[in-house]
């Protein structure tokens, strides 16, 4: 396998087309936002007759004055009363968007920030989450018909393709902290996906996607079956799901086939092929430069020889003979690993579950829910690469008579007298075990729950106090069994033995690190520890022979399980009467277990260490109260008492109040405070201490440190060779190797939200919202990231006694890698704080006079404003905030625009469906620029422009049959380059769309 390289890109390249068609799609974009996407609503209802393709039309609501459950309360309450913003998806949004995945769709709106997909390739668990305001997969809470869902490991988050979005009747998003209702974890929000749970009759739906390139193929069947028995008194349905995702490598796009990193040409920046500096052939540094190279004569003459005068810190590299050595140039030389990586992960799914509900009685229905998922992912990265500063024989015969030279002088001019002369000598490495293939892994799900319970009426104590009671008690029972297989794998301890050699008299049998005289050969050439079979290995070239291949690789399997247990029960209904109307009430109690044990693989590079896990309990009673002070206006307020089995968490109050004003029929206002709660989770608590390699800069290898200063004179204490300071070469790859683990001290996170906002109902059938929201979470649980540690140590702090210079442990060479690396347990030592506004708008129309029969048009859209989002991942280092506003990369991680929407216009003509959707992406600014690391001149894409994707879907409703397609992409937008600062495949592919235009096709059928 060789190096792949690519032509650099200029700025002026890479933006001029994008320019062109941004000012041509500007007009048809500012018009679908103004006109009109998942959009406001005000409450669940039990029916939407005259529902569009988006959500309940907000008038129809209105006309209703059945009561319903709003989500986000257990309080029932009539519509428009609902007193905080609540974002609806409908069930036809899934077909209409291709969604047979539930990431896909919720992914594009504005309240989301993508978290992991069927695009993360590298550091992926094979599964697909949410990310409400960006606030973290494990603060927000994911509900099915208002019960916890089913998590997938010990970071207690949920994999959405275990939800069947078949069954989906609709999706209900809630900004701000819902812990006094639900509990731990509704931190940012609540997302609550409600599935049909009456269903009568057939339906099989068959549904293919494909990329215009005729890849990235996506394939769905789903089968619903439902019918009512015992006089209708019950209700069972059963539901069927398969789906398959076809793999597609990065290289399957001009775009993503050399990996992008940042660099200069002719003085200018520009975006050039780079990747990583291990490479097949093997790259070798460490050596001695400037003062410490003009003491050591003989390593210079050696070098000369070899034609390596004026090598730097990267060291020189291998040619594919084994023979030749050459300086090592970047980012030239570095291995373009992008081709061997997946865009699209290959996925395969089957679900299968059921409901059944029945009448036992007039005021009491038990009701079942069981559901099992088989969900596996692949994802592939390209061969192990191996780092750190290894002890080789200086007399190997693996070595050219010149590299042995320059080992020998190395060995010869040791400072230690104590190696010196000893035979041996330490050299960095960049190995690629490219003879080993890629790195294949493999993660299979298996996930299923159970749910059962009594709900029901318990009607009224008397005509004034205590009337229209209801109660739910449940008990659930989720289990998700994770089992992850990797092929390709180096073992770290063998790797070490086998490249560490002597030499034996085969006569005798004593070794020697040098060759015996008289003997052929000098002796044969061994392990200096021979056990478990142990081959010599030749890493100098691509020369590991198959024997010392079996040797170093391996097949693991690491496994994990998790489990929850929830029971609850609660009763609702009305305290009593005021003139303004009923006091509504809701009260009950909860008690949860949740437990999860991880058993990893042993002693690959990069994936160590030690089988952990553990459980706790909490028990919960909790109440809610709506007060109607004079007509139109309400007060609420809620409270929830948590009694934990976790020493530092113990007993925690969470609580909230707001109110909701109609103050004429066209203007309500609402208002809400929440204070909310997050418990470590298993996870953050118990995992066990492991090795990483995370995207991160050295400041130790920035040309700025050079220069005399406290950063020079600290990264020497922290133990950079003097020379090699400011030279890049102590960083030979992107990532660096980071020490991460739980901590059981943590505490719970706190998190104060408000909401302001306000309905606006100009005309009949339109409704605006306007929702201020600011969110505040204190003592945030952060496992601080490599590059933010480093800046600590040598930007902040500046002090070698520092906890955080003391976290970091380099290398002989001055280089950071393993064994040692930079320590990063969790901790609760951060703060997030953010807000903005969203607004929403909902329109539709009778045009049946312009297009005949019953035809209709709706418009809706949700457009968010991003005012501010702080992270600051150390409150006690003042001025250490992170604004993430308007920015994305190393720090800031996922694009945070300032503007992000969506919006839909659906024409209704009878039976048939066009649809338009606009979905747009704001402005953002490369982090190191934000942070002033970096001028924008400094880098050939400081910032990422506006993107504006269009949808096109049409859907025709023949008889028993449902027919479907459309376009996603419809412009075949192409995703800006960027290079250092990105996630992966030169850009955020969660985020921007990879592949290009996308059609996609369906029918159902009902009986």
């Amino acid at each position: 396998m060789s190096t792949r390289s690519c032509t650099p890109l200029g700025e002026d390249t890479m933006t001029n087309v994008k320019k062109l068609r941004t000012h041509l799609l500007a007009g048809i974009a500012s018009t679908l936002f103004v006109a009109g996407a998942a959009t406001p609503v005000f409450a669940q209802e039990d029916s939407a007759e005259g529902e569009d393709a988006v959500s309940t039309a907000p008038e129809e609501a209105a006309a209703q004055d059945e009561v319903i459950v709003v989500t986000g309360s257990r309080i029932v309450s009539k519509a428009l009363t609902a007193p905080n913003p609540v974002s609806q998806i409908s069930s036809e949004e899934f077909a209409l968007t291709s969604s047979a995945t539930a990431e896909n769709l919720l992914n594009t709106l504005p309240q989301v920030v993508p978290g992991e997909s069927g695009f993360t390739n590298n550091e992926s668990s094979g599964v697909a989450t949410v990310n409400l305001r960006g606030l973290g997969e494990q603060r927000n809470l994911i509900l099915v018909n208002g019960r916890r869902y089913i998590f997938f490991d010990a970071r207690q988050v949920t994999d959405l393709n275990t939800i069947p979005t078949a069954l989906v009747d609709r999706v209900e998003l809630i900004t701000g902290g819902s812990s006094a209702v639900y509990g731990s974890d509704a931190v940012s929000g609540v997302v609550n996906f409600i599935l049909k749970d009456d269903f009568e009759g057939v339906e099989a739906t068959a549904q293919y996607d494909i990329t215009a390139q005729g890849d990235a193929a996506k394939a769905n069947l789903d089968l619903i079956v439902g019918g009512n028995f015992a006089e209708d008194r019950g209700n069972a349905t059963l539901y069927l799901n398969y789906f398959k995702r076809d793999g597609t490598f990065a290289d399957a796009r001009a775009r993503s086939q050399c990996f992008l990193e940042d660099t200069t040409v002719n003085g200018q920046p520009a975006l050039a092929c780079g990747g990583s500096a291990g490479i097949p052939n093997g790259r070798f540094a460490g050596l001695p430069l400037g003062a410490e190279l003009a003491a050591r004569p003989q390593v210079q003459a050696a070098l000369d020889a070899l034609g390596l005068s004026g090598l730097d810190a990267n060291g020189f590299k291998y040619d594919a003979t084994g023979t030749q050595v050459s300086p090592f140039v970047v980012p030239g030389d570095r291995y373009n690993f992008n081709p061997d990586n997946y865009l699209q992960l290959p996925q395969e799914r089957r679900i299968i579950g059921g409901m059944v509900n029945y009448e036992i009685s007039d005021g009491a229905e038990l009701y079942v829910e069981g559901v099992y998922t088989n969900n596996i992912v692949r994802t592939q990265r390209a061969a192990t690469p191996i780092g750190g500063s290894y002890r080789f024989q200086v007399n190997s015969p693996f070595l050219s008579s010149g590299v042995q030279d320059l080992l020998r002088a190395l060995d010869e001019t040791e400072a230690d007298a104590a190696t010196r002369n000893d035979g041996f000598t330490n050299l960095s490495i960049g190995r690629r075990i490219s003879e080993g293939g890629t790195r294949d892994v493999t993660f299979e799900r298996d996930a299923w729950r159970v749910v059962t319970g009594v709900r029901g009426d318990l009607g009224s104590v008397s005509d004034n106090f205590l009337t229209d009671l209801k109660y739910d008690g449940y008990y659930s029972f989720a289990r998700t069994s994770n089992s992850t297989q990797s092929e390709g794998n180096i073992l770290a301890a063998a790797f070490t033995q086998g490249v560490t050699t002597v030499f034996r008299d085969p006569a005798s049998g004593a070794t020697s690190p040098f060759p015996f005289a008289g003997v052929p050969g000098g002796g044969e050439l061994v392990c200096e520890n021979e056990s478990n079979g142990c081959v010599p290995l030749n890493i100098f070239g691509p020369n590991i022979s198959q024997e010392g291949l079996d040797f170093i690789t391996t097949r693991s399997t690491s496994s994990e399980e998790a489990e929850m247990q929830v029971a609850t029960g609660y009763i609702s209904g009305n305290l009593t009467t005021l003139p303004a109307g009923p006091v509504g009430f809701a009260a009950g109690v909860e008690w949860r277990d949740v437990s999860a044990f991880f058993i990893p693989s042993q002693g690959g590079i990069g994936d160590v260490g030690e089988i952990s896990g553990g459980d706790y309990n909490v028990k919960e009673v909790f109440g809610e109260v709506r007060v109607p002070v004079f007509e139109g206006f309400e007060l609420n307020g809620a409270f929830r008492y948590s009694d934990y089995s976790l020493p530092n968490v113990n007993g925690v109050w969470t609580y909230g109040g707001g109110a909701t004003w109609q103050i004429f029929p066209a203007l309500m206002i609402r208002g809400q405070y929440q204070r909310a709660v997050r418990a470590p989770s298993v996870d953050e608590l118990y995992r066990s201490q492991s090795t990483i390699s995370e995207a991160a800069t050295d400041p130790c290898a920035l040309a700025s440190a050079a220069a005399p200063g406290p950063i020079r004179d600290l990264c020497i204490a922290t133990g950079v060779p003097s020379a090699a300071v400011g030279n890049s070469g102590i960083q030979p790859n992107f990532q660096l190797t980071g020490i991460v683990g739980g901590n059981p001290d943590l505490e719970e996170e706190t998190t104060d939200t408000y909401t302001l906002g306000a309905v606006v109902r100009p005309m009949d059938r339109m409704a605006i919202t306007v929702d201020y929201y600011n969110i505040d979470i204190k003592d945030a649980i952060f496992r601080a990231p490599l590059n933010v540690v480093l800046d600590l140590c040598y930007n902040e702090f500046q002090d070698i006694n520092s906890f955080y210079c003391q976290s970091v442990a380099r290398l002989p060479d001055g280089t950071i890698g393993s064994p040692g690396g930079v320590s990063a347990l969790f901790a609760n030592i951060g703060s997030i704080q953010t807000d903005g506004i969203d607004v929403g708008f909902s329109y539709s129309m009778d045009v049946s006079s312009i297009f005949g029969g019953d035809s209709s048009l709706s418009l809706a859209s949700s457009v968010n404003w991003l005012n501010k989002f702080d992270r600051n991942p150390v409150v006690d280092v003042e001025g250490l905030v992170n604004h993430c506003a308007g920015a994305y990369g190393l720090t800031c991680g996922e694009p945070l625009p300032e503007w992000k929407g969506t919006a839909r216009a659906n024409l209704m003509i009878d039976g048939f469906t066009a649809s338009l959707r606009y979905r747009y992406v704001g402005k953002v600014t490369d982090d190191r620029v934000t942070r002033e690391l970096l001028s924008a001149a400094d880098l050939a894409v400081p910032t990422i422009d506006p993107e504006h994707y269009f949808d096109l879907s049409l859907s025709w409703d023949v008889e028993r049959f449902t027919f479907f397609g459309g376009v996603i992409n419809l412009t075949n937008n192409k995703q800006t380059l960027i290079g250092s600062s990105q996630e992966q495949l030169n850009t955020f592919p969660s985020t921007y769309d990879p592949l290009g235009t996308r059609f996609f096709a369906g029918a159902t059928v009902r009986f």
